[in-house]
């Protein structure tokens, strides 16, 4: 259908004029981001080191490293009008590193070491339309004056974008001082230490500072709840000026740090000629993260009443955020555990002169992850919530024209107390979180077979429990959600009912006369998402590892390594380079069904690597004859590596969420009972990957019944890289190499997972667009060795 004239939003067409982004012409900085310079790359590296023998049993060494560099990256030649990661960028970093070591050999069985060492590590990523004024796509001056940062806002459509990576100005450093002592005694060797570090990140994040927004083609669909083919496009619902969802976000600078302590004790005890076993333990502490100037938040208390509470009726508002050392609150987040006893055994027995057997055992923590997220720091950090609709997105409640009516929301520190962030959405580390715990396990076969091959045969397993739902610590999870026993009410959820926070406190979502149905009858009614950053994840693999090993004979070497494996999690939002996913459950109140394959689960991977001097020339067994002649044939050398593995499992999901209402983030479709598998090579499926037929759209208000990973799995990966070098000698003390490498050799494609965005009609669905190696790279070169 076409959108009338009189329907088309200024602010929305001028959005979609800039596809591809210009490049930047705006204000300088103090980076010198500008012109014709703006995405070369330069690197420099300075490094210097003393050793001083103050006595002749203790040496002192002291290093310094200073490295700075420009990175550009994402699509640097402006080649592609989008994409998550097509966006053009340039990332500034340094690095200044101080080391001081001490060792002192106190007798000649003791040793005693203490290390020293201060790093520094500044990061600014800035995109390439940094300075552009979003008032140039007909902003409204009182919205973009109130912008702490100028540059092309964050534009999301279904499966694509022209947006703009948020600028970051994030500074880690840390320092550690370090201290052990081993000891030989008889058949012991014995070791023991302790480890003390400081470990900052100090950032101002303006992530969303010049704004974000969603389309998904809700508004422009014949049914907001409902998704029909031909109906609903995310491009027409920029033209109407009418986003799915958006925010825009301001920011104080914050301070966070952990400190960590351990100690530990090391013993190798080399029982007898045939046996040595190994134990050990290791005690670890970490403090939790805390802000400088305690400007964070420490959790959020769910069952502390709100003052809201006190001048409305018919709905119960529940839930205040946790500020540092406020009201008897701790000063850092979370609950670090004080038991973080790590013991670790392993023991090795020759069990006839060509035969060991080997095994180990150890628990490990998994540390404390914490970036430069300001989401955390609710009331120093504001965000703005767009308000999308009163009405279940049966009309837009707001347009591009005018995004924040109220205004932008400025940081207040933590002066609202249970106010903070009423009428958006939050995020928060969960208070209960502890330290996330792995039992690791292994046994091996070691057998040495005719003609100097080693064989291996062994088992590799592990058990983890209380991981971060994602190795970035970025996926929070919306423990506001309407609970399951509403679901029956359907429709009616997404209707308009009076707002009994209106005229009485209620501010953003809450603040106009109507509101949803479903948003009086979540947990925090008045919040938006309340996003726990929290580690109920937990994870098993298991694994066979065969090594075959051919020593170094007659001119040629071989290592093959086979992995047989599974591994499970639970841990949504976890994604790979090959693989994408959500990061968030489709039902937070189900927890179990995330269960299933892993998105890094590789079943199959081989991998070898080998050399072989080619018999001819000097020394060998062919042509060993003349110097000239050894010049031609002599010194040649054949060499490959090779990697063979499986591809990842799939994740599906449904490309219109129709339970958002209800405080989802994703929504799986239903399994049709026919295989989603379609035969045929990689490339006679590249339009075609997944059968459609396989799922079915679940409708609103309720669960797709598919797990979170299938096991039908995207594209393997089979790559040779090969080189023939040439070795030869120009004086006695000058060799010379001739090398011909070969990255690719035989120009194996390799593709990433297929789209897994599934719709009603969709024709992304199962295609896949893009080819993530470089075909063939063929250079030649020489080295000399002096």
């Amino acid at each position: 259908n076409v959108i009338p004239a009189s329907r088309v939003n200024a602010v929305g067409r001028n959005i979609l004029s800039y596809l591809p982004l210009p490049t930047r012409t705006g204000p300088t900085d103090s980076f010198n981001f500008t012109g014709s310079d703006t995405l070369t790359d330069r690197a420099d590296e300075y490094t210097a080191k003393v050793d001083h023998e103050l006595l002749s049993w203790w040496k002192l060494n002291a290093s310094y490293m200073h490295y700075k560099s420009r990175e550009p990256g994402g699509n640097t030649l402006g080649t592609l009008p989008g994409g998550s990661n097509a966006s053009p960028f340039l990332l500034f970093r340094k690095v200044d590193a101080t080391a001081i070591n001490s060792v002192m050999t106190l007798n000649p069985t003791t040793v005693l070491n203490l290390r020293y060492g201060f790093n520094r590590f500044p990061n600014f990523t800035q995109g390439i339309s940094y300075g552009f004024s979003p008032a140039t796509l007909g902003f409204p001056t009182n919205y973009v004056s109130a912008l702490q940062a100028q540059y092309f806002p964050q534009i999301d459509f279904l499966n694509n974008s022209i947006s703009n990576v948020s600028p970051n100005i994030p500074v880690f450093w840390s320092k550690n001082l370090l201290g052990s002592v081993s000891k030989f005694a008889g058949r012991h060797n014995m070791t023991a230490g302790m480890d003390y570090r400081l470990i900052h990140t100090d950032f101002a994040s303006l992530a969303n500072a010049a704004g974000a927004f969603s389309f998904n083609g809700v508004f422009s669909r014949q049914y907001p709840n409902q998704a029909t083919a031909n109906t609903g496009a995310d491009f027409a619902d920029v033209l109407l000026g009418a986003p799915s969802s958006g925010v825009v976000s301001t920011t104080t600078k914050l301070y966070t740090y952990v400190r960590y302590y351990s100690g530990y004790f090391q013993d190798d005890f080399r029982v007898n000629n045939k046996l040595t076993v190994n134990v050990g333990l290791r005690y670890e502490y970490e403090t939790g993260i805390a802000e400088k100037n305690n400007r964070y938040v420490v959790g959020f208390d769910q069952n502390a009443a709100s003052p809201l509470a006190a001048n409305v009726t018919g709905v119960l508002p529940v839930g205040a955020v946790l500020y540092a050392g406020q009201k008897g609150n701790s000063n850092t987040c979370c609950s670090p555990s004080k038991t973080k006893f790590g013991p670790r055994a392993g023991v090795a027995y020759q069990l006839t002169p060509k035969t060991t057997l080997r095994g180990g055992w150890g628990i490990f923590y998994a540390p404390t992850y914490f970036t430069s997220d300001a989401t955390l720091a609710v009331g120093y950090t504001q965000a703005t919530t767009y308000v999308a609709s009163n009405d279940g997105n049966a009309t837009p409640a707001n347009s591009l024209s005018n995004p924040f009516p109220n205004g932008v929301l400025q940081p207040v520190g933590n002066s609202l107390g249970a106010l903070a962030g009423v009428g958006g959405s939050i995020n928060y580390l969960d208070q209960k979180r502890t330290s996330g715990l792995v039992h690791q396990y292994s046994f091996d076969i070691q057998q040495e077979l005719p003609f100097k091959i080693g064989f291996e045969l062994g088992y590799i397993g592990s058990i983890s429990r209380h991981l971060q739902q994602s190795s970035t610590s970025s996926a929070p999870m919306n423990i506001n959600q309407v609970p399951s026993n509403y679901l029956a009410l359907g429709s009616k959820l997404s209707g308009a009912v009076a707002n009994p926070f209106f005229g009485h406190g209620g501010t953003g979502i809450i603040g106009n006369a109507t509101v949803a149905q479903a948003q009086l009858l979540l947990p925090f009614p008045q919040f938006g998402t309340v996003g726990q950053l929290s580690n109920q994840g937990r994870a098993r693999y298991d694994s066979m590892v065969v090594k075959v090993q051919k020593k170094y004979t007659s001119g040629f070497t071989f290592l093959g390594t086979f992995t047989w494996s599974k591994n499970y999690d639970n841990t949504f939002g976890t994604g790979n380079f090959f693989s994408s996913t959500k990061n968030t459950p489709q039902d937070y109140y189900n927890l179990g069904a995330e269960w299933g394959l892993a998105v890094a689960d590789v079943s199959r991977r081989f991998t070898a690597t080998t050399s072989y001097d080619l018999p001819f020339g000097k020394g060998k067994q062919f042509l060993n004859g003349s110097k000239i002649l050894d010049y031609a044939v002599g010194g040649w050398q054949i060499n490959a590596t090779i990697v063979y593995q499986t591809g990842f499992p799939l994740t599906i999901y449904q490309t219109s969420n129709l339970n958002s209402v209800i405080g989802t983030g994703e929504q799986r479709p239903n399994a049709t009972g026919i295989s989603p598998k379609v035969s045929g090579s990689v490339e006679s499926r590249l339009n075609g990957y997944i059968n459609p037929a396989a799922f079915s759209s679940a409708p609103a208000y309720t669960f797709g019944n598919l797990s979170r990973t299938i096991p039908y799995r995207g594209p393997g990966m089979k790559n040779w890289d090969t080189s023939l070098f040439k070795n030869f000698k120009i004086l006695e003390r000058v060799t010379g190499q001739f090398r011909a490498e070969a990255l690719n050799t035989f120009n194996s494609p390799l593709f990433p997972n297929p789209n897994t965005s599934c719709a009603a009609g969709s024709a992304s669905f199962g295609k896949i667009t893009s080819q993530i190696n470089f075909s063939r790279l063929i250079q030649l070169g020489v080295r000399f060795y002096f």
